[in-house]
């Protein structure tokens, strides 16, 4: 077909008629025998293709191919919809459309399911040991409810393709608008993650794309070719599974962070106290502080730091996590870890008071009840905790939610250590109740927007607990 239209187009545009003929009416006689012995209900009459005379483009149609002779039977197999294998396979993956309203509405009662299940595990802890026939049947329901719940999610689940494509096109026009030539790849297209989460990547993917393509790529293909790299530069797109999480990795091989430049930066805009010494990874981390950049001129699009603090907002919504892995002069990988579903997550439940809190494990580091030597004060006011040469400002949860409680120094509880915003500090509990999953709940719109808070869950007693939001907190304590 191909050529044919270019013998039409090179006809209409040039004058110039086809010194070729293209045999195509010979295989059209083959299929129209063939369809026309299929409904006869012959199987084994030989067909034969006769080649015309004519070969001027008039008669282009009417030319046949060298004769072939073929069954009925074997030309309808190519030509006639067979009741084979792969139909019975089609039929097998027959999809339907299915209102997104109904799948939420499916998860909201997945989740109740779930909630009522731990419920009665709490409720049969207590008599199961006397009760073998409950503990089986109660073991059985969490297993039906954990695989009811792990196929609804499956439901929600779409493939990161678009998004993917979309920042292709995004590369292809930025290195045409700056210049620069650039080999852009991606792998995992078909990992699929929550739908919600999909549509909430998308954002932060732009501004990465940005920063890489025009601060973490050289400047000019001269300045890479004396670097000894080739002259297109390589931006890579990768999603896999990891456990409960997906990673995405987006990777350049440009120049890479110079922790140096970046920490001094930092201390002279007052981010870091001169005397405070941070590791390669703290130092990364910096650049995700609104306003921060380490770009020479200011650009609509220059620097890491341009859009950098919006990325790690937008992750810390979606309860995922940022790491970044840089050598300099050789590149640089930013790998995003994100839960798989919005609507449960792993979390630590700890206990402050009589109160219950839920902090989300990604977010957690280490939990550990600290001794006196460990603590010290600055300025008589702020504690501190040294763990393995390090000093970690300590957050007082019960002091910042306002609860009694009988913990007041940090050796007596547990400190938690947590990382948000590439920093890190304790937050003392009076003891860590349990891990589970947990089913998130709105807390509707007049708790919107309070301070330390990300929603709400309801534990296997019955009980209320506030997820926490360890950004949050250390925004408003720190």
């Amino acid at each position: 077909i191909s050529r044919l239209v270019g013998q039409i187009t090179e006809a209409l545009e040039e004058g110039k008629s086809p010194d070729k003929v293209i045999p195509v009416s010979g295989l059209i006689i083959q299929v129209k025998r063939a369809a026309e012995a299929g409904l006869r209900g012959e199987s084994s009459a030989p067909v034969e293709a006769k080649k015309p005379a004519a070969a001027s483009l008039n008669q282009v149609n009417e030319t046949a191919a060298t004769p072939v002779k073929l069954s009925a039977g074997d030309l309808l197999k190519e030509a006639v919809p067979q009741p084979t294998g792969e139909a019975k396979k089609e039929n097998e993956n027959a999809t339907i459309r299915v209102s997104t309203g109904k799948l939420d509405n499916l998860m909201d009662m997945i989740g109740e399911l779930v909630i009522v299940q731990s419920q009665l595990n709490e409720s049969a802890r207590a008599i199961a040991t006397e009760n073998s026939s409950l503990q089986r049947n109660m073991g059985q329901l969490s297993r039906i409810t954990k695989d009811l719940q792990k196929n609804s999610m499956s439901l929600r689940m779409i493939p990161i393709k678009q998004t993917f494509q979309k920042t292709g096109r995004l590369v292809r026009d930025l290195a045409t608008s700056f210049g620069k030539k650039v080999d852009f790849v991606t792998v995992g297209e078909d990992t699929e993650l929550d739908r919600n989460v999909v549509e909430q990547i998308g954002d932060p993917l732009v501004h990465m794309v940005r920063n890489s393509l025009d601060h973490g790529l050289e400047s000019t293909t001269a300045d890479r070719v004396k670097a000894g790299k080739n002259e297109a530069g390589r931006i890579a797109l990768k999603a896999y599974h990891m456990g409960s999480n997906i990673v995405i990795e987006l990777s350049d091989d440009g120049r890479g962070l110079n922790p140096e430049k970046i920490l001094s930066k930092a201390k002279e805009k007052g981010l870091v106290k001169p005397e405070q010494t941070l590791s390669t990874e703290e130092i990364n981390q910096l650049i995700f502080l609104p306003g921060f950049s380490t770009a020479d001129k200011i650009t609509d699009v220059s620097g890491r730091g341009v859009g950098m603090d919006v990325v790690k907002k937008n992750i810390d919504k979606l309860r995922g996590a940022i790491e970044i892995e840089s050598k300099v002069g050789s590149g640089t990988t930013f790998k995003i870890k994100l839960p798989l579903t919005m609507a449960i997550i792993d979390g630590l439940v700890v206990r402050v008071g009589e109160d219950k809190f839920i902090l989300p494990t990604t977010s957690v580091k280490v939990a550990m009840r600290p001794q006196p030597e460990q603590i010290s004060t600055i300025k008589g006011e702020t504690e501190i905790l040294v763990l393995r040469g390090k000093t970690i400002p300590i957050v007082h949860l019960a002091k910042f939610f306002n609860i009694n409680s009988k913990v007041e120094k940090p050796s007596d509880g547990i400190t938690v250590i947590i990382e948000a915003f590439g920093r890190s500090y304790a937050l003392l509990v009076d003891e860590m109740v349990s891990k589970q999953e947990v089913v998130i709940k709105s807390l509707g719109s007049l708790l919107q927007g309070l301070p330390g808070v990300a929603g709400g869950a309801i534990l296997g007693d019955g009980t209320i607990s506030l997820i926490l939001d360890p950004s949050s907190i250390l925004s408003h304590a720190l």
